[in-house]
Formats: C-alpha cells, sequence, structure tokens
C-alpha cells in the first residue's frame, strides 16, 4: 500500500523538528522518542530535506503564500427573493413570495392538494 505522498505542510514541520534537533544536543534515538517517530523516518526525513525544500513542493508554498497575503476582492451582489415553489402529488404547483404566513401556505396547499389531479390540456 505504501504511505501517502508528503505535502508541503509535512516538509513544513519537518524542516522545524530537524532544526530543533540541530539546537537540542540530543541523539537521534532520544530526539526521535521525544519526537514519536522511527529513526528511519527521521533519517529519511533528513535525506529529503538534505537540498531543501523540493522546487515543485516549493511552488505550492509561495502560492499559499501569495493567496493569504492577497487582498481579498469582494463584488456587489443583490440577492432577489424568489417565490417558493411546491409541486403536490396531485399535479399542482404552489407558488408563493417569500414570506407568506404558514397559515396562508398550509390554506393554499390544502385547497390545491384537494382538487382532482392535474391534466394537461389536450389540443
Amino acid at each position: 500500500m505504501g504511505r501517502p505522498p508528503s505535502d508541503l505542510d509535512d516538509y513544513l514541520e519537518w524542516q522545524q523538528k530537524l532544526q530543533q534537533f540541530k539546537e537540542s544536543d540530543l541523539s537521534v534515538e532520544v530526539f526521535c522518542l521525544q519526537e514519536g517517530v522511527s529513526k528511519s523516518t527521521f533519517y529519511r526525513w533528513m535525506n529529503q530535506l538534505k537540498e531543501g525544500i523540493p522546487e515543485s513542493i516549493q511552488a505550492e508554498a509561495t502560492e499559499r503564500e501569495q493567496a493569504e497575503s492577497a487582498e481579498a476582492v469582494f463584488m456587489p451582489i443583490t440577492l432577489k427573493a424568489s417565490p417558493v415553489e411546491i409541486e403536490l402529488p396531485n399535479g399542482g404547483v404552489v407558488r408563493l413570495p417569500l414570506g407568506v404566513g404558514q397559515v396562508v401556505l398550509v390554506e393554499v396547499i390544502r385547497a390545491v392538494g384537494a382538487l382532482r389531479p392535474w391534466r394537461a390540456p389536450t389540443s
């Protein structure tokens, strides 16, 4: 099955962990125990980050930074109230404006629902 591919967050996290290791004066074994990682994972990340974060992953970091620092642009919008539309099992359709009271809604549905099944007019 294998491990999932590493993403920018993994690289950044391991870059920080390896920096902490360099500053800690701990042995690899003790550091790995404290971090809860295996020595093989530690060495794998050390090798992966020898030359820094790969260009493809670094591009993601640049895009993320640009997106986070970009000024948000908002477009003005207008919301228009659309009618409530209810299709009943007998084929009747009730269309009412938004904001109609519950009593009116129930009475209209009751009246339309009591009608005989709707049939399209024949020409």
